[in-house]
């Protein structure tokens, strides 16, 4: 018999499909629904309500891939390693960035959205400035919320899903309470043609709400899949808790977007939306400011609290996805091996510390929600870009393993969803996209730094992530030199681009790009041997059960 002492602490598998199908939802739901369908609103007027349906079609078919993927390889971290599985070191590397820049920088932006909504109402608190800034009293608030959820997380994942499906029952039922009374209570019809029409800044206004906020909000149903390897049942559960938890809030932020428009006061929108509540700060808390108006002031207080519990639960959660994709990372060595560490709860306990003291730094004046939400939107749309590489690459090199869920039509959804990436990318505006650029340059050169000290390093798989390059290159270069979005024309080493792409001309560009970025990508790909090879090294941490499922044996 061996001796049990002996064996290394592993990921547990004790989260069922409630708390899973939660962790997603609780993702999706957090602070975009408090602040989104305000900046929506200013960007394209009642047109916003297409902004959503927009976006929720754009993204069902990355949620699609996501649990194809999830439910066939359940691992941890998965967003940073399905890449990894068809396409080596290189385009791990790219994939596995991406994942976890827009993952750890949710956290501090729900715990920036909670505080901003809170000072508006409490503007005594001083945790914000006039800028939408945090204070020194307010960071030093935001830093204890960070040290709150690095807590709960370090409990295990057991306690961190559980408590996340209690708070998820609140999330729910606020949201379904504000539609219910403040359409009760005040609603126009009228708005919804006023301040210039239906539409008052055309198709462009549109896929501009895009995103301010409207992505943002929709995103996080990938967070089952990141929590893949801890799940009970994974090849049920994954594509339940990421499509569910998608339609859920598609479905909830439109009914909500209605809400917001048809309750402001006419006079505010009479002439344009760029102000719906006129001089007054209903901009740190929209529903806040309807439901008094209406003369519901107990659900303005329970507004106040949803405001500390909504983006809380959602930081939460992300807090634990960002610690498994630097657990991810460690384990394919992109990182130094104590990322991967388990203690003896089965959680990776310092990638949890690492996540939130990093996410602290972020609370420094970056720039308020708004600013944060188009950066994190521009590298959270590159991250989903590899999913549908992954699942048509590993339908063809891994094709004779069992997928519990597979996609219908799939060549056809994929390479629609690559390209709808790298549109999503492309709306988030040049200055992001440039921020954003930076940050992936020092990755490399830490990486480049940690291949040098450790020789024991994977040989680099140029040829199957070298697609990774021209496709990040290249939608910076149409973010220079296309249409202007968002922020206006953009400046490059202090010269302004007046020159751009005609709208539409601009997206047929994108979409013809991308189709060749994707079809490279896919005939470059690791061939059956590697691919089957990693997938075994990518479960090498998994317990005995997942062996006898054949998740890490050769299919």
């Amino acid at each position: 018999m061996s001796d049990l002492s002996q064996v290394p602490p592993r990921l547990k598998r004790e989260v069922g499909l409630l708390p899973l199908f939660m962790v997603s939802a609780g993702s999706v739901i957090g602070s975009g629904w408090l602040l989104g369908a305000l900046n929506a609103s200013i960007a394209a007027g009642p047109a916003s309500i297409i902004s959503w349906a927009i976006g929720a079609i754009l993204l069902i078919g990355i949620a699609l891939t996501y649990a194809e993927l999830g439910s066939t390889y359940p691992i941890s971290g998965g967003t940073a390693r399905f890449t990894w599985i068809h396409t080596g070191t290189l385009g791990g590397f790219f994939a596995g960035t991406f994942s976890y820049l827009q993952a750890v920088a949710i956290a501090p932006i729900e715990v920036e959205a909670s505080l901003t909504y809170v000072d508006g109402k409490w503007t005594w608190l001083g945790l914000v400035n006039t800028k939408g800034l945090l204070t020194g009293k307010g960071l030093v608030v935001a830093v204890l919320a960070m040290f709150l959820f690095m807590a709960i997380n370090l409990a295990g994942v057991k306690w961190m899903a559980e408590g996340n499906t209690i708070a998820m029952i609140w999330k729910i039922g606020v949201p379904v309470l504000t539609i219910i009374f403040i359409i009760a209570h005040s609603f126009h019809s009228s708005n919804f043609t006023a301040g210039g029409g239906f539409m008052p800044f055309g198709i462009k206004g549109v896929l501009v709400a895009l995103p301010l906020g409207v992505i943002f909000a929709l995103e996080g149903f990938e967070q089952a899949a990141q929590l893949a390897g801890e799940a009970r049942n994974p090849r049920r559960d994954v594509p339940i808790a990421v499509v569910g938890s998608m339609l859920l809030g598609a479905a909830l932020y439109m009914a909500l977007q209605v809400t917001f428009i048809g309750a402001v006061n006419p006079a505010n929108v009479a002439h344009n939306w760029l102000t719906p509540f006129g001089a007054s700060t209903g901009n740190f808390g929209p529903y806040y400011s309807l439901a008094t108006a209406a003369g519901l002031g107990w659900l303005g207080w329970i507004l106040i609290i949803d405001a500390v519990i909504s983006p809380g639960g959602t930081g939460l959660v992300y807090l634990a996805g960002t610690s498994r994709l630097s657990y991810s990372l460690a384990r394919v060595r992109f990182l130094p091996p104590v990322f991967a560490t388990i203690d003896r709860r089965g959680v990776p306990w310092f990638s949890i510390l690492f996540g939130g003291v990093f996410g602290c730094f972020l609370f420094l004046p970056f720039g308020g929600w708004a600013k944060l939400v188009g950066a994190i939107t521009a590298a959270s749309s590159f991250m989903y870009s590899f999913a549908p590489v992954a699942a048509i690459s590993l339908r063809r090199s891994d094709p004779d393993r069992e997928r519990p869920y597979r996609v219908p039509g799939l060549q056809v959804i994929a390479p629609i969803s690559f390209a709808v990436s790298g549109l999503i990318v492309y709306w988030s505006g040049t200055t992001n996209l440039v921020k954003l650029d930076l940050a992936v340059v020092f990755f490399l050169i830490l990486y480049a730094i940690a291949r040098m000290v450790d020789p024991a390093q994977a040989p680099i798989d140029f040829r199957a992530g070298v697609f990774c390059v021209p496709w990040i290159v290249g939608l910076t270069i149409f973010s220079i030199f296309g249409g202007s979005y968002v922020g206006g024309y953009p400046t490059v080493f202090g010269i302004h681009i007046h020159h751009h792409l005609p709208f539409w001309w601009d997206i047929g560009s994108i979409a013809v790009f991308s189709l060749i970025v994707f079809y490279f990508a896919i005939n470059t790909r690791l061939g059956p041997e590697r691919v089957n090879a990693n997938v075994i090294e990518a479960v090498a941490d998994a317990h005995q059960e997942d062996l006898d499922l054949g998740i890490g044996e050769p299919a």
